[in-house]
């Protein structure tokens, strides 16, 4: 049934569209869109971890439901497509940003995937736009990027590797916010022929 736990093969059941809370079995906008604008509120350093649960609450369900605690674990449970990722990836480094690389996730999308068309689609579920996302094809502008994200995270960027993750820092670093930092500004002195003081 639609609305139980996510313990469901995408190959012969249907996505899931409700959420049973309590007794209670409540409807949820499960449209890609939506559910990306609740990524992006938890991208968003300016909101606090209140606000953003509230925008998930109220545009997942419409509404915030009576036990908002399950609400919330089921929300965090269905916009990870079932999966409980609570605890093994909380010490993982980010590689990806919905926001900073929307533009390389559109473009990836669409040459993975050209029977979807992203800007016209009426409605797509959240759980196959994510499943097309982590389905992009190797050779796009976006793989190259996270490809360069996880070696840095690694400690295996070779050396012509480490001039371009500065030089683009704009785009691949997710910390960036304009400022060198220390050890840029160590790095980049070194790489133009100047010493350590």
């Amino acid at each position: 049934m639609e609305h139980q736990h996510y313990k469901m093969n995408p190959l012969i059941d249907k996505f899931p569209t409700k959420i049973k809370i309590d007794d209670e079995i409540l409807p949820i906008n499960s449209d890609f869109r939506n559910c990306l604008k609740i990524i992006l509120a938890f991208e968003d350093e300016d909101l606090t971890i209140e606000e953003k649960y509230y925008i998930m609450l109220m545009r997942l369900y419409g509404s915030i439901p009576n036990n908002a605690e399950e609400a919330i674990r089921k929300a965090i449970l269905f916009l990870d497509c079932g999966e409980d990722r609570t605890s093994k990836d909380d010490d993982k480094p980010r590689i990806y940003s919905f926001s900073k690389d929307a533009k390389y996730i559109y473009s990836a999308i669409e040459m993975s995937c050209p029977g979807i068309d992203l800007e016209n689609v009426e409605y797509l579920h959240w759980w196959k736009f994510y499943y097309k996302f982590f389905d992009i094809k190797e050779g796009t502008t976006f793989s190259n990027i996270i490809s360069l994200r996880d070696k840095k995270n690694r400690g295996k960027l070779s050396q012509e590797e480490k001039t371009l993750f500065i030089d683009s820092r704009e785009i691949l670093d997710l910390e960036y916010d304009g400022e060198p930092s220390e050890e840029e500004s160590k790095f980049m002195k070194l790489f133009n022929g100047g010493g350590e003081d």
